[in-house]
């Protein structure tokens, strides 16, 4: 592998959000799941949680996703309300995005901590298990006619909430991997047993300041 490529995909890794997550509510369109994917990996997912009753592994559109299937692990799971209470295990904040009443806009929140963000498919909306189980209901203000986003669109503006949140925290500016997890993520994603892994810390160039939180990383997603 090229030098070059090699310290892209460790600039990459050592950015990535562990206890930041999405999960696809029966999302049954495979053009809308392939850009949540993409845009996850944008913002520096490591997983996607896909609801469905029927998963399909070949389900994902490399023509929209253009390759970030790759460096974003989905899971697949059939019982929602299993996913959402072991999240909540975890310390993981449960959020639904949700078109109607007793919702709160979805900037008020706070994705600095570890969190779920629920979006469902297209006529559906998100299940109502799911909200039942969700810690707040969230929307996105609509000026116009139309009530609602289409949902890889309405993934994206939140998460990119979400990365401006986190990069003035400076969670982008650190480590949030263990070095374990760290190497082991990057001998997956370069194919190749790599024996010059620099230290964690050595990965970015640090800008934090003092006031560079130094909270725990939160919960890295098993098997990645």
């Amino acid at each position: 592998m090229e030098k070059r490529r090699l310290e892209r995909i460790k600039s990459v890794l050592a950015r990535r959000q562990p206890d930041l997550t999405v999960i696809a509510d029966h999302v049954n369109n495979s053009r809308n799941l392939s850009a949540i994917i993409r845009s996850c990996e944008a913002v520096g997912i490591m997983e996607v949680h896909w609801v469905h009753s029927e998963p399909q592994k070949e389900f994902v559109a490399h023509s929209v996703s253009l390759g970030a299937e790759k460096w974003v692990k989905l899971t697949y799971h059939q019982d929602i309300k299993q996913l959402i209470l072991g999240l909540k295990q975890k310390g993981y904040s449960i959020y639904a995005a949700h078109v109607g009443e007793n919702t709160v806009c979805y900037r008020t929140v706070d994705y600095t901590i570890p969190c779920a963000i629920i979006v469902g498919a297209e006529r559906d909306g998100v299940s109502p298990e799911a909200m039942s189980l969700a810690d707040k209901h969230i929307h996105i203000p609509m000026m116009g006619m139309t009530q609602s986003l289409n949902v890889s669109v309405a993934t994206a503006v939140i998460l990119f909430e979400a990365q401006r949140q986190r990069e003035a925290k400076g969670y982008y500016q650190q480590m949030r991997l263990s070095p374990e997890t760290y190497q082991e993520i990057l001998r997956e994603w370069t194919n190749c047993q790599v024996d010059d892994i620099v230290p964690p810390e050595d990965s970015l160039i640090l800008t934090a300041s003092a006031s560079t939180p130094t909270n725990p990383i939160g919960h890295p997603p098993d098997g990645f």
